[in-house]
């Protein structure tokens, strides 16, 4: 065991009490999710066969332009999904209480909401959208009907939470994460209306921490995503401010915010991307390697690399729940690093989000 791995394992002993008095608030997504496999063939020796990785199941769908083909999926799960409700669920059960505005239905949550853990409090605005996680070996293809979320903007929030309950769930949370920002239309006028409307009009913690995910923003204009970095800056007046990105959203925000193609090292995209943000901590992170960026310097932890998961969709979430808590917990950006990628990998292994005691039997190795 490493010492940064006896430091984290020292500090997961004592996290309960620690968690204890903490508060987080986390918005605006919520989205019901339907996991799957897509059959390549069936066979009466092998049974059914499916695609393993998304270049197998594109070249099979190039090798058919120019005719109609069907495609059968298999559902393996039905569940609570959108990167908001995974991550909060994610924090709730290390320990934290999450207040949670986000789109579980109205006038009754759905179904699939119904298990998030006990310490989440759900305000909900609208009705959740519909995922189709096309899941493979080498990652996996959303397919997202927003239903209603797209009409939501902050006046639909302001309307259905009111403003009174608004301030009470953000101005005194310890923690805001605001996440999936691309799969929502008005997510920038929800973050807007949260400075102007809340942060403004309220007694903030000093040490509140935001954390931010845009979820993968290709198909978002160069201009609402340079409008969102703007916001995201904004929020440093109330806090320290964290960005994390996947490899995919590294590199269009290098597009947008630098204007060249991005180098093939993750490293040297940070390292020009934080010097042009005016953050607290940007993290990019991918299967292989988690980067993290902060006024200590860069730091850097390898998770371990899992040929099979059990699942994969909201991985990325579990990622940054584990950051968050680590965050809180008090420890640095390497060890925060180490908890994001443990957590990850025991929700990826399990198919579960693990609890303090699951991350601190994974750090005893």
């Amino acid at each position: 065991m490493t010492e940064k791995a006896k430091q984290i394992q020292q500090c997961l002993q004592n996290a309960p009490s620690l968690l204890a008095g903490k508060k987080a608030a986390a918005g605006f997504d919520g989205f019901v999710d339907s996991i799957v496999k897509v059959v390549n063939y069936k066979t009466d020796d092998a049974g059914i066969v499916f695609f393993r990785t998304i270049s197998e199941f594109g070249s099979y769908i190039s090798g058919k332009s120019g005719s109609g083909f069907s495609l059968e999926s298999e559902e393996l799960v039905q569940k609570l999904g959108g990167n908001m409700p995974i991550m909060a669920n994610a924090l709730a059960g290390m320990g934290i209480g999450v207040n949670c505005v986000g789109a579980f239905g109205v006038p009754h949550f759905a179904p699939a909401f119904t298990g998030m853990h006990a310490n989440c409090n759900l305000y909900s605005f609208t009705n959740p959208g519909f995922t189709t996680a096309m899941e493979f070996t080498d990652g996996k293809i959303m397919l997202a009907q927003m239903t209603d979320l797209n009409h939501a903007d902050w006046a639909t929030i302001k309307q259905t939470i009111g403003i009174e309950n608004l301030k009470a769930v953000f101005g005194t949370a310890d923690l805001i994460c605001l996440v999936n920002w691309s799969e929502l239309d008005h997510s920038n006028s929800m973050w807007q209306g949260l400075l102007c409307d809340v942060l403004n009009n309220s007694t903030i913690k000093q040490s509140q921490q935001f954390f931010f995910d845009l979820s993968d923003c290709s198909k978002r204009s160069a201009e609402a995503i340079t409008s969102a970095i703007k916001l995201i800056e904004q929020f440093g007046a109330y806090g320290k401010v964290t960005l994390s990105l996947n490899r995919n959203e590294a590199n269009i925000l290098y597009k947008t915010l630098i204007g060249d193609a991005p180098p093939a090292d993750l490293q040297a995209i940070g390292n020009k991307l934080f010097t042009v943000l005016n953050i607290s901590t940007l993290i990019i992170h991918n299967s292989k390697i988690s980067i993290a960026w902060d006024g200590n310097g860069t730091h850097i932890n390898e998770p371990d690399f899992i040929a099979n998961p059990k699942i994969s969709t909201g991985a990325g979430d579990n990622f940054n729940a584990g950051y968050c808590i680590a965050v809180l917990l008090g420890l640095d950006a390497e060890a925060a690093l180490m908890m994001a990628n443990a957590t990850s990998n025991i929700y990826m292994n399990s198919g579960d989000s693990p609890g303090l005691d699951a991350l601190s039997e994974y750090f005893s190795k």
